[in-house]
């Protein structure tokens, strides 16, 4: 199994092959784009193992920053150029959070989980005690966050108010063993991220068509 996440500043690689595991993290000051492949060199070299060896790939698919969403994303198409078998599992970046809450605070009742999508809104998810997911993921606005009455969980990076986390490489990896039996694989070329907004490049383009018909 071969883990990817570059969905938020910290970036994850997780490798578990024939037994053996490697872990790494980026901060958010490296470039992801150019250093998350030689990253996962890096990993495979220490415990001796190839791409060849590898059999299933996860790849956190979102909500998060656009540009990162794209990197893990066609660095696993990229791996898998011309293969057509199902072997990829596809998390949310809610799925993660939600494993590493529960793991480091054992909680008694539903949360939410948040990511700030910027702009006074807000990306947004609930689960229960167990992990499960509880309705669809969604964008509010800052009233309706305000209103949340749940136990509000967020990454510690974006410093939102209730508990603060910073999922792990090796909670990445465990979250995909315990989720690759339970969810639908996909081929690489199924892959799609998860964005709950459109970007701010189209965003823009919406309003300036707004305007030129007024």
């Amino acid at each position: 199994m071969i883990a990817l996440s570059s969905a938020y500043k910290q970036a994850l690689v997780a490798v578990e092959i024939d037994g053996k595991r490697a872990f790494r993290t980026l901060e958010a000051n490296c470039k992801h784009s150019e250093n998350l492949l030689p990253c996962l060199d890096e990993a495979l070299e220490e415990i001796d193992s190839t791409i060849a060896q590898n059999d299933y790939y996860c790849v956190v698919i979102g909500p998060g920053s656009f540009t990162g969403l794209r990197i893990a994303s066609a660095l696993v198409k990229g791996l898998l150029a011309g293969q057509a078998q199902e072997n990829v599992l596809q998390v949310t970046t809610f799925d993660l959070m939600a494993y590493s809450y529960i793991k480091n605070f054992q909680p008694k009742d539903n949360f939410v989980c948040v990511i700030n999508g910027l702009s006074g809104y807000y990306f947004v998810c609930e689960y229960d005690k167990n992990g499960n997911k509880v309705g669809k993921e969604q964008m509010i606005e800052k009233t309706a966050f305000e209103m949340i009455s749940l136990q509000k969980v967020s990454l510690a990076e974006e410093n939102l108010e209730g508990a603060k986390i910073t999922p792990s490489a090796e909670e990445l990896l465990y979250l995909a063993k315990e989720k690759i039996n339970e969810e639908k694989l996909v081929s690489a070329a199924e892959i799609v991220p998860l964005y709950l907004r459109k970007s701010q490049a189209e965003d823009s383009l919406a309003e300036k068509e707004k305007n030129s018909k007024i």
